[in-house]
């Protein structure tokens, strides 16, 4: 299971807006102060909640199926780098492209995933959902 504390941030009826800080795996080191590669960031995620017992500002904690961690690692990393070397592998062993044409259309099919990927937002953002509990 995924988990991560966070503050609730807005509530807009059933939709719960929750403000999580994600670190590096580093950033909890003693020596981050001195490392230029540790960082943190502020995410926003949105929760679907139908109990209506949480209040704005309140500690909670957001979790999530690992599999859901494992699918967005496929779809933003994996899916990529195969379209990326499968058009290689075509541009310069069937087609007969130069390198440079071979990356530059390598890197141009990326565009029509890309926009694949935003048209189905919304798809999306119903596969990876999350849920929400009070912090004790």
């Amino acid at each position: 299971m995924i988990t991560h504390k966070g503050i609730i941030e807005k509530i807009n009826g059933k939709k719960i807006t929750v403000r999580i800080l994600q670190q590096s795996a580093c950033s909890s080191c003693h020596a981050k102060g001195a490392c230029t590669s540790a960082d943190s960031k502020e995410k926003f995620v949105d929760i679907a909640d139908h109990s209506g017992q949480f209040t704005l500002h309140e500690q909670v904690i957001i979790e999530a199926k690992e599999s859901i961690g494992y699918k967005a690692v496929f779809w933003a990393f994996m899916l990529p780098l195969l379209i990326l070397i499968a058009m290689l592998v075509l541009t310069t062993n069937i087609w007969h492209f130069s390198e440079t044409e071979a990356a530059l259309s390598s890197l141009l099919a990326l565009a029509p995933y890309y926009l694949l990927l935003y048209l189905m937002r919304n798809y999306m953002a119903h596969t990876f959902q999350f849920s929400i509990k009070k912090n004790h």
